[in-house]
């Protein structure tokens, strides 16, 4: 899972990229508010999918303050990712 892990970081990376380019060099035309109204769904997203981890997992897994920036980031792929630094538990 760690290559679909990297792939997704990636894909998310370029989509931040262009979003971002945006407010840098806004695209012409009706595109820069398509992409502007899209970055913000895409924070708000983001900041729901970090609320619901932290409120459900919150005291079941050892966070640290790369792990919230993780998920504002990359979403499922950032919580993937988290996932799997986490010690095993055994199952006895």
């Amino acid at each position: 899972m760690s290559i679909s892990v990297w792939l997704g970081r990636i894909l998310f990376a370029l989509v931040w990229g262009a979003l971002l380019a945006n407010l840098v060099w806004p695209f012409p035309g009706k595109g820069f508010a398509l992409f502007l109204i899209l970055l913000f769904v895409l924070l708000a997203i983001h900041l729901l999918q970090l609320l619901m981890f932290v409120t459900v997992y919150g005291d079941k897994i050892k966070w640290s303050r790369g792990d919230y920036w993780q998920i504002i980031v990359f979403g499922v792929i950032g919580w993937l990712a988290i996932l799997q630094k986490q010690p095993r538990q055994k199952t006895d």
